[in-house]
């Protein structure tokens, strides 16, 4: 048995990681290889079971005899219908044909606001507002972008979960204000979307003021976990889901991240490094 544990970028954080679950590994009598740098392509074909921090493409998932747990290139509407699919509550959303349907939800959601969600950026680059008042709209890929409504206009809060092989590796907080409160006023909408004020400066990562730990009730946990779980059986690997509480207090997911998920912020508790590696040995073993 030999286990991979790739990474396009050496991250000091993730490669700390890998480094402690390769003890655990070597440990149980398990061979192990760290490759960062390369593509997974190129590293997979001698490995019983890859591992990637980053995106796995078919072609690796398709070798004979190799277990592949990585990201997958999935558009918004697919991992949305993905969590829906097994059984997670997601936000409302939906995909619209053009600009005319997009504007058209103000009045079938009652709202004064929604909000687009591009596929395939971070750090919050793909979130835009509109309102009915602005000036102008942005374009956007109509078949792989989605719209949505706010979840909890009362509460911007977003919560995070890092999940690995049907374990909750740590839970923490984003403390965002409402949105209302952090649309810029009066906007004239330089790129065709309403301004956010930001929750933190650009230039810094977020500290203790931005974001802190956070302990999920064990019902929440238990049903994150068996999430975690589908998605492991799915061939998925190290996912963060974004979630947002309802005005009910029900938690709703409004993104899966699948791939080159934050690592330096987790690897400031000692607590994930082992539950990552008892995670990874389990998933091994099993």
């Amino acid at each position: 048995m030999k286990v991979l544990l790739h990474s396009i970028a050496a991250s000091p954080s993730l490669l700390g990681r890998y480094r402690f679950a390769q003890q655990r590994l070597r440990e149980a009598d398990i061979d192990s290889e760290i490759r960062s740098g390369v593509s997974v392509e190129s590293v997979a074909t001698n490995a019983d079971v890859a591992v990637s921090h980053n995106w796995i493409p078919d072609a690796v998932r398709q070798l004979p005899n190799v277990g592949c747990f990585g990201g997958k290139e999935l558009a918004r509407p697919e991992h949305l219908t993905l969590l829906a699919s097994l059984g997670f509550p997601v936000m409302e959303w939906t995909t619209v044909p053009d600009l005319n349907a997009a504007l058209a939800l103000f009045d079938a959601w009652n709202v004064d606001k929604v909000i687009l969600k591009r596929s395939f950026t971070g750090g919050g680059h793909g979130f835009h507002v509109f309102t009915p008042n602005q000036p102008g709209y942005t374009t956007w890929d109509f078949e792989r972008d989605v719209i949505c409504r706010e979840v909890n206009p009362n509460c911007g809060r977003v919560y995070k979960a890092e999940l690995f092989g049907g374990k909750l590796m740590l839970g923490f907080v984003l403390k965002k204000e409402p949105l209302a409160s952090r649309l810029f006023t009066p906007d004239e909408c330089p790129d065709g979307c309403r301004q956010l004020v930001t929750y933190r400066e650009s230039n810094e990562r977020p500290d203790e003021r931005h974001r802190e730990a956070w302990e999920f009730s064990a019902t929440e946990t238990a049903a994150l976990e068996a999430l975690s779980a589908a998605l492991t059986q799915q061939g998925f690997g190290y996912v963060s889901v974004d979630l947002m509480r309802r005005a009910d207090g029900q938690l709703v997911a409004i993104e899966l991240n699948t791939g080159s998920v934050t690592t330096w912020w987790s690897e400031q508790f000692a607590c994930v490094r082992e539950r990552f590696a008892e995670a990874l040995l389990g998933l091994v073993e099993s």
